[in-house]
């Protein structure tokens, strides 16, 4: 972002922000005086993006249909995001202004059968989902899940910037899952992403525990 921007952002927030100020200032001395203030009540409100934010104007929450996604907020601004699947929910932002978490939903009939899907995200900072716990739908087909994920340490906002990504790779560590098979079972996984514990319970009913070495051989099963 250019020193330009940066400063008329930064403008921009402070206008807000004594706008409010002054605002609430208004509202205090007409009480004082004996005036009541009442906020209006609306009995419904139709709207395709409702932006959630703080005094200065920083975005903190983002309530949208499903072209909501299609910009992402990165370090105060929206930048175009690369690929997210339209869905209506919410997005969480951080203190300063990047994408922190979500709630996303989508689903309906199409040429390929029924569809339908849900998700709940929190991300490390400056980085993806860390833990995400959702349902997808395909058909008869479906898969519950809830994941802990390993991420690097590098910042997807400094990628945005033109920066290179940095060394490391995201694994995921824990899945607790109803899988498609119709199985239900919880995998841990060592810090290379490796399979070290499972524990399935098939749906045919019996239970199946396997210790893995780092080689992925089965070394005691129960």
């Amino acid at each position: 972002m250019s020193d330009a921007v940066t400063e008329a952002l930064s403008a921009a927030r402070a206008a807000h922000a004594a706008a409010v100020e002054a605002l609430l200032r208004a509202e205090d001395a007409a009480r004082a005086s004996g005036v009541e203030v009442r906020l209006p009540v609306i009995d419904e409100l139709t709207v395709k993006r409702v932006n959630v934010v703080e005094d200065d104007g920083t975005l903190r929450i983002v309530i949208g249909n499903s072209t909501h996604g299609r910009q992402i907020p990165v370090r105060g601004r929206l930048v175009a995001h690369p690929g997210r699947t339209p869905s209506a929910g919410l997005l969480f932002v951080n203190d300063e202004g990047t994408e922190c978490g979500g709630l996303e939903y989508r689903g309906g009939r199409g040429a390929d059968g029924t569809q339908q899907s849900g998700y709940l995200t929190v991300d490390d900072y400056e980085q993806n989902e860390s833990l995400r716990l959702g349902m997808v739908q395909a058909g008869r087909s479906s898969q519950k899940f809830l994941e802990f994920v390993d991420r690097p340490g590098w910042s997807i906002a400094d990628v945005v910037d033109g920066a290179e990504p940095g060394p490391g790779e995201s694994h995921t560590r824990l899945r607790l899952a109803r899988e498609e098979d119709g199985s239900v079972g919880l995998v841990l996984r060592d810090g290379e992403g490796r399979d070290r514990l499972r524990l399935v319970v098939p749906a045919e009913g019996e239970p199946v525990v396997e210790v893995l070495d780092g080689e992925g051989v089965a070394r005691s099963l129960l």
